[in-house]
């Protein structure tokens, strides 16, 4: 025992329990003492483990806690039990120990921490007790104890006993004792706070009474009650009888929280609340002078009262409070609910709106002007516009309700002018039904007081067509936006086509209005859809079949109020190229609900300028189409193209295109050669330097051309390619001989040549007479094929001429040849054609007489002889007798047309001396006639635009320049215009062009000519011109009147409408032209109260609109402000006439298309009147209630005598009476129009109400009668006007 003494409670934990000296005494015994520590009575027991030389030097959270307290503190160490050896008792002691094996010692062990040790100091999970380590106890006392023995004789030990410690079913391993109560805590605390926000939720409902947060609620409390038993955690574990408990009681609570509408506890605690409040209200006000001020009349004291006789005893005053009145939505505003963002809303924003609030989403209410006492409840009637049923709901919780006080009035309590918003989630019509305050009275409500409609709000959205036509490359990108190519006006005379792309989809209650921004390159125009019939998606016009013939009939009632979708297509004729933008604007249903992008300041409305599309906004770039044709510089070139192997010609040529639109682009053209057609194309990423390559002779057609977005049409041109061959001479020689002139004066050679002139054939010429001299190189150039030169020096001799080189246009450098003639030369005379007069003719016409001046040399007379050349025949022809140097040939008349060559054979002087002359000739180009001229004139004929010149497209094959006349036909001047056509390029044998048209007619060729007369083509002799005509509006009368007489009839009108009142019609406007239209006006206003309405001079307000019309449209009239409006049109402009055209202010329609301009709409104002009182000498009492604030209502009395009744006197007292009765008079203001009607309602304090109605009332002040039992029985009435 190692001088310990034993017999220390088996199972005790070995720690110190934690507690106050006081407590430990209280359960270990009342007359036990306490030793202190270090004394023979001091007990110590040790309780070591079974494992030799084990240590655990950790020691517990219980532990620590308890040193932490410092109570051990100032007294001597006792030494850790811990790691000491077990020593078994082996004698019966006296528990001398604080700890005695109850159940408090048991619950003190059951806070400590047993999963700080080693494992042999851990609980199993079963709750037994393992492996124990030492105990020190001890109980100190204030007074020292009596002397205690403690017998260490042996005896036979005792077994011992441990105490029983609670557990938890979660390992103290996993989550520690405190921590798993801290959890359970925590659970029960959310749980209680869910409960508590989902009565508070219910209680603000309209509907008090909910079965699935009952059924909820009692499985969640079961729940926890049930986990509170098993898992069985210290100080929070429920027994099983606890359990049943528990779980009944939650399910009472929650019957009376949350399904039975009038709870039981209320009632039970209600009275005893009552009662008690009541005593101490009493007791205040026996106080003196204060106690009474302070209470007042409380109805707690009227609720606590008790029949007694004394209180009945005395002299009593009564108050009789006049009827309380409601009326649900005074003002007959019209309200809409916006079903997306109530189904986008989250479920628990229903609940905490009301609490929290969230004013991303607003909820709607409606206002119930209450005039009276505080309600207690209220109850309306829901009628649904799908169905047509009726349905009555009630609110209990009125205080929940948001709260607006107008007035205040403190005579009569607690009356007060207030209004209650209703908050409403359904759409349909609402009704007041009753109101009711806490004593049960119920509220009067307005008479003939129309429902409160809830329609749906107005939405709008943008979106392409589904259906819309794939033709000319339409596509929807990713981000929303689409592309188009440009179209084509293939139809001039019906218009351009106008196949709507994009839609204008709204939902709401018809008619909606809509105002749909155009930017057009930047160009805004404003397209409002109002007045066009819709194609609609929601088809549904008839209410459900699913309902039965008494719902049905119901339903048609409130049908016209239903939500329905439709679909406006804008339609656009995308003739013009760049980039379309459409905005959603504004947006207005039936019941004057607008909405306006501006103001919604919502993201995403117009975020699509520069990135994605968005619901009110839609892009649409329309490209241009591309274009291909030849270049100009190919075009003016020499054609045909010869493909040549000489180094100055190309054997290959790169045609130049011009190219328009976007690259990269795609040319496709054919080759023609012969009987071989061959397709080729090819792709250009670059417009500039865009060429074909062509090396193979042919014909070279232009067919097509696309570019990254279209696909366009090519210029209807070619070109063609030939193969040039090698040119070749047969040269020969004729020695010319004049015995006259003494032997051979020179020679004739003649040149046949193959190839393309002109030629050009190279020679040297030697005078072998001096051989030293140097040759002479000569050109002999000819246009012609076969050429005969002359060679007749000045000087006599032996001539040598070698041919070395031939040149033609197909190859310049030209081609060696090798050929010689030689010739004996002797002089003579010469004749040469007169080229310096200028008048040598090149061309002719058939049938025409020439003139061809020559000029002679030598001793005259002469004699010359030439020759006419037409192709393979010669014709030679003799003059004599020339005496003049200067002498003229007469040619003609040209029978045929071809090239003739007028060739100067001989000359022969007066000594009969006779020459040949070499290559003196010229050649005359005979035309057999002149150009061929028509007019290409479209199907429909030229159409131009007023004012502007137009242009007649013109076909011409001949020679330029071509002198065209024509004439105008029914023209009574009968004036002949005259046109030249010129042209850069003499080569081209056709060309299109045009000539000016002079006003709006037909045309017809006269003629045309160029050096020859020309022909006309019948088919196309004649062209109209027509003049497109101006864009008109108008606007429509049949559906407007006038005011006046037949002598001056007036401005036409619409029907007035009422100020606040929703306009029934609109404006039909009369269009022609070519739409859409763009239409600008202008909107004078007179206010009601300028006495010079209609005088421009006095406008109050002048606004300059702009709108986008199509094929049928209306203008919709301004509204709200009353007073006069009078609309002009002032300018229209349509897709053909881009310029706006000013139109002339008219009342009346002139002709068709010029109809009436100016119109007026008239928007009265509101009635409003006053009830006020005069008193019999006529002085006013002041009975208005205008501009008053928290106003006590005015009161007027007057007295009957004692006994005085209606049967009392006869008709002439009781007219004497009513000559002292105030007066009651309806005052109008002087801005409405008479006659007038009025209601006065007259009801006593107690009883039904009585309506006086006034009808055409002519005047602004109108006395009224009241009946006579109002002034023959006494009591209190009200008026109310």
């Amino acid at each position: 025992m190692n001088g310990r003494q034993s017999g220390a409670p088996v199972g005790s934990q070995g720690l110190t329990p934690v507690g106050s000296p006081n407590r430990i005494a209280r359960r270990t015994g009342a007359n036990m003492g306490s030793p202190r520590f270090g004394s023979p009575q001091f007990p110590r027991t040790e309780v070591r483990a079974p494992e030799a030389g084990s240590e655990n030097t950790r020691s517990t959270f219980a532990e620590r806690v308890y040193q932490s307290t410092g109570r051990l503190r100032g007294q001597p160490e006792l030494g850790s039990p811990f790691g000491m050896q077990q020593q078994t008792p082996t004698a019966q002691h006296t528990n001398t120990s604080a700890f005695s094996p109850d159940t408090d010692s048991q619950m003190q062990l059951s806070e400590l921490d047993l999963g700080a040790g080693s494992s042999s100091d851990v609980l199993a999970a079963s709750g037994s007790p393992q492996k124990v380590s030492s105990v020190v106890a001890s109980a100190p006392k204030r007074a020292p104890p009596p002397p205690m023995t403690v017998s260490k004789s042996a005896a036979r030990p005792a077994k011992a006993t441990a105490a029983p410690v609670p557990t938890s079913a979660i390992p103290a391993s996993i989550i520690d004792l405190p921590s798993q109560r801290m959890y359970a805590l925590a659970v029960l605390a959310v749980l209680v706070a869910w409960k508590l926000y989902d009565a508070i939720s219910l209680n603000a409902d309209t509907d008090r009474t909910s079965f699935y947060l009952f059924f909820k609620w009692c499985v969640l409390d079961t729940a926890l009650w049930y986990a509170g038993w098993r898992l069985h955690i210290p100080r929070l574990s429920v027994s099983l009888n606890a359990l049943y408990a528990l779980a009944g009681l939650s399910a009472f609570l929650n019957l009376n929280m949350f399904f039975m509408s009038s709870s039981v506890l209320t009632l039970a605690v209600k009275p005893v609340a009552v009662s008690i409040a009541s005593s101490c209200l009493r007791s205040v006000k026996s106080i003196p002078w204060l106690g009474p001020r302070l209470v007042g009349d409380s109805d707690l004291l009227i609720d606590s009262f008790e029949l007694n006789e004394e209180h009945i005893l005395g002299r009593h005053t009564i108050h009789v409070l006049p009827h309380s009145l409601t009326h649900m939505n005074p003002q007959g505003k019209s309200f809409c609910i916006d079903e997306a963002h109530l189904r986008a809303m989250p479920w628990y924003h229903r609940y905490t709106s009301g609490v929290f609030g969230h004013n991303r989403y607003p909820q709607t209410t409606i206002p119930i002007l209450v005039n009276g006492t505080h309600p207690d409840s209220i109850s309306y009637a829901y009628t649904s516009f799908e169905t047509g049923q009726r349905q009555l709901r009630t609110i209990k919780n009125v205080g929940a309700l948001q709260m607006e006080t107008n007035a205040v009035y403190p005579t009569l309590g607690n009356w007060v002018m207030a209004t209650y918003h209703l908050p409403i989630s359904e759409i349909g019509a609402y009704e007041i039904y009753s109101v009711k305050d806490r004593k049960g009275l119920e509220f009067r409500t307005a008479a003939q007081a129309p429902p409160t409609i809830v329609v749906s709000c107005p939405r709008a959205r943008l979106q392409w067509r589904e259906d819309a036509n794939a033709a000319d490359n339409f596509v929807v990108g990713s981000d929303g936006h689409a592309s188009i190519c440009q179209r084509i006006d293939r139809d001039q005379e019906s218009g351009p086509t106008s196949d709507g792309l994009i839609q204008a989809v709204v939902e709401g209650y018809e008619p909606i209005e809509m105002t749909v921004v155009r930017l057009v390159n930047g160009h805004r125009e404003v397209i409002n859809l109002d007045g066009i019939q819709p194609q609609s998606i929601d088809d549904q016009t008839t209410p459900g079949e699913d309902l039965d013939s008494a719902q049905l009939k119901s339903a048609e009632k409130w049908f016209r109020y239903k939500t329905r979708t439709s679909a406006y297509t804008l339609s656009d004729t995308f003739l013009r190229p760049g980039e379309y933008v459409y905005k959603l604007e504004s947006f207005r249903d039936a019941a004057n609900h607008s909405v306006k992008m501006a103001d919604m300041n919502a993201n995403g409305i117009f975020d699509g300028d520069e990135g994605k599309a968005t619901p009110y906004m839609a892009r649409i770039a329309v490209h241009r189409r591309p274009g291909v044709r030849w270049a100009e510089a190919l075009l003016n070139a020499e054609l045909p193209l010869r493909l040549s192997e000489d180094r100055a010609r190309k054997s290959s040529y790169a045609l130049p295109l011009s190219l328009l639109g976007v690259g990269p682009w795609t040319v496709n053209y054919v080759i023609v050669n012969g009987a071989d057609v061959s397709q080729e194309s090819k792709s250009f990423a670059k417009a500039v330097g865009a060429v074909i390559d062509a090396n193979q002779p042919g014909v070279y057609h232009l067919v097509s051309v696309s570019d990254k977005h279209c696909v366009g049409q090519a210029e209807k041109t070619n070109v063609t390619l030939a193969h040039a061959p090698k040119p070749t001479a047969n040269i020969s020689a004729t020695p010319i001989t004049a015995h006259e002139c003494g032997g051979e004066i020179g020679a004739l050679i003649d040149l046949e040549l193959t190839g393309r002139p002109p030629f050009a054939v190279h020679y040297r010429e030697r005078n072998l007479r001096f051989p030293n001299s140097r040759a002479v190189t000569r050109v002999v150039r000819s246009q012609q094929r076969r050429h005969l030169f002359k060679v007749m020096p000045e000087l006599a001799g032996t001539y040598e001429f070698e041919f070395f080189q031939l040149e033609d246009d197909n190859y310049p450098s030209g081609l060696p040849i090798s050929s010689t003639i030689k010739q004996e030369i002797h002089a003579q005379p010469s004749a040469k054609i007169d080229t310096l007069s200028g008048r040598v003719p090149t061309r002719a016409c058939m049938g025409e007489e020439l003139e061809l001046p020559v000029r002679l040399k030598g001793q005259g007379p002469w004699e010359l002889v030439y020759n006419v050349v037409y192709e393979n025949r010669r014709t030679a022809k003799t003059v004599t007798g020339i005496t003049d140097e200067s002498f003229t040939i007469q040619l003609g008349m040209f029978e045929q047309a071809g090239e003739y060559t007028v060739e100067l054979a001989q000359v022969k002087d007066g000594n009969q001396c006779a020459r040949d002359l070499l290559d003196v000739s010229t050649v005359i180009n005979v035309r057999e006639g002149g150009p061929r001229v028509s007019f290409q004139c479209p199907d429909n004929g030229v159409r131009v635009l007023d004012g502007e010149q137009a242009q007649i497209p013109i076909y011409m094959a001949g020679e330029f320049p071509v002198e065209v006349r024509y004439h105008k036909i029914g023209d009574a001047s009968e004036q002949v215009y005259r046109a030249t056509i010129r042209r850069k390029s003499q080569h081209s044998s056709s060309q299109v062009d045009s000539v000016a048209a002079y006003g709006p007619g037909e045309y017809e060729l006269v003629s045309a000519s160029d050096i020859c007369a020309g022909t006309i083509d019948p088919q196309g002799a004649r062209c109209t011109v027509h003049v497109e005509p101006k864009p008109s509006v108008w606007f429509a009368t049949d559906h407007l009147h006038r005011d006046g007489e037949e002598q001056n009839p007036g401005i036409w009108r619409l029907h007035e409408s009422c100020e606040g009142a929703a306009l029934q019609s609109a404006f039909e406007l009369g269009l022609s032209g070519s739409g859409p239209w763009k239409l600008e006006y202008r909107v004078d206003f007179w206010t009601a109260t300028n006495a010079r309405s209609g005088v421009p001079a006095f406008v109050d307000r002048t606004a300059t609109h702009t709108l986008v019309a199509l094929q049928s449209s209306t203008l919709k009239p301004e509204c709200c402000e009353p007073g006069l409006y009078r609309y002009t049109l002032l300018s229209v402009s349509d897709e053909r006439y881009q310029r706006p055209q000013r139109l002339l202010a008219a009342h009346e329609a002139v002709a068709l298309g010029a109809g009436v301009t100016v119109v007026e709409h008239v928007i009265t104002k509101s009635p409003w009147a006053e009830l006020r009182a005069y008193s019999p000498d006529g002085k006013p009492l002041d009975t208005s209630s205008r501009g008053s604030f928290r106003r006590r209502a005015p009161s007027i009395r007057h007295c009957l005598a004692p006994g005085q009744s209606r049967s009392d006197g006869d008709a002439q007292t009781w007219a004497k009476l009513h000559e002292h009765l105030p007066v009651f008079r309806i005052e109008f203001e002087e801005s409405g129009q008479a006659p007038f009607q009025a209601w006065v309602e007259v009801f006593p304090a107690s009883g039904p109400s009585e309506v006086v109605h006034l009808s055409d009332i002519p005047g602004y002040s109108q006395p009224i009668t009241l009946p006579d039992h109002v002034a023959s029985q006494i009591g209190r009435y009200h008026m109310r006007l």
